[in-house]
C-alpha cells in the first residue's frame, strides 16, 4: 500500500486490497498525521536513536563530541509544533508514505530500553561507589578507624595465611533459556546489558519453538 500526494489538498485515488476508493476528509487527517508522524522520526527519533546507540555501545568520547548543546538546541527547536502544524503538512507537500515508518519507531524503542536498563546499572554502580568512597572518607578521617582497618586488612591477613585452604567445587551453571540463546547468537552483551531488540528476537524464536512461553519470560522463571 503507497500514498503519494502531490503538494495540493487534492488527492489521488489510492488502492486498498484491490479496491480502489477516494481519499475523504477523515482520512485526510489520518494521513496528515502519518505525515507528522514521519517527520517525527526524521527529525527527532532518527538522530536520537544514534546518540542512544553510541551511549549503548560505551562510546562516550564520541557521544560527547557528537551530542553537543548545539545539537541539543537543534532537537529542542525541531520538535516545535509549527513544524509539524502548518500549511505545508496540511497540504502533503512532497509527502510520500514510507512503508518503513512503523518499524523504525518500534526499533526506536528497543534503543530507548536498552539505554534505560544500562542507566539503571550505571546508576546502582555510582551509588555503590559513593558508599565506598564515603567510607573511605571516614577512615581516613578517623586514626583509630583507620589503625583498626590497617590491622585488619594486612596484618590479620597475614597471620591468616597459614591457615588458608582452598577446596575445590563442581558447579554447572544453568542459564535461563532466553540467556542461553542470546548468547549463542550475539555473544555476551557490553557492560553486562542485553540488547533490548536483539532479546525480543530471541524471545519470539523461543516461544514460536514452544520453548518457553511469554509468561515464562516475563516472570524470569522456567
Amino acid at each position: 500500500m503507497s500514498f503519494f500526494f502531490n503538494g495540493s489538498s487534492s488527492y489521488i485515488p489510492v488502492s486498498l486490497h484491490g479496491i480502489t476508493q477516494e481519499t475523504s476528509n477523515k482520512n485526510l487527517v489520518s494521513v496528515r498525521d502519518i505525515a507528522r508522524y514521519q517527520l517525527l522520526y526524521d527529525k527527532m527519533l532518527s538522530r536520537m536513536k544514534q546518540y542512544l546507540n553510541l551511549y549503548t555501545e560505551g562510546s562516550y568520547n564520541e557521544l560527547k563530541q557528537e551530542f553537543t548543546l548545539t545539537k541539543l538546541n537543534e532537537l529542542l527547536a525541531s520538535n516545535n509544533d509549527s513544524v509539524y502544524y502548518n500549511t505545508q503538512v496540511d497540504e502533503l507537500v512532497d509527502f510520500t508514505y514510507d512503508e518503513t515508518t512503523f518499524l523504525q519507531y518500534k526499533r526506536s524503542m528497543y534503543s530507548m530500553l536498552t539505554g534505560f536498563s544500562l542507566s539503571v546499572k550505571q546508576n546502582d554502580e555510582l551509588v555503590s561507589c559513593n558508599i565506598e568512597l564515603n567510607e573511605k572518607k571516614e577512615l581516613l578521617s578517623s586514626k583509630d578507624k583507620l589503625i583498626e582497618y590497617i590491622t585488619t586488612e594486612f596484618l590479620d591477613k597475614i597471620s591468616m595465611d597459614s591457615f588458608n585452604i582452598t577446596q575445590p567445587f563442581n558447579t554447572t551453571i544453568q542459564l535461563k533459556p532466553w540467556y542461553n540463546l542470546y548468547l549463542q547468537l550475539y555473544g555476551a552483551p557490553y557492560d553486562g546489558v542485553f540488547n533490548a531488540e536483539k532479546m525480543a528476537n530471541v524471545v519470539e524464536i523461543l516461544v514460536n519453538d514452544n520453548v518457553i512461553t511469554i509468561e515464562q519470560f516475563i516472570s524470569d522463571v522456567v
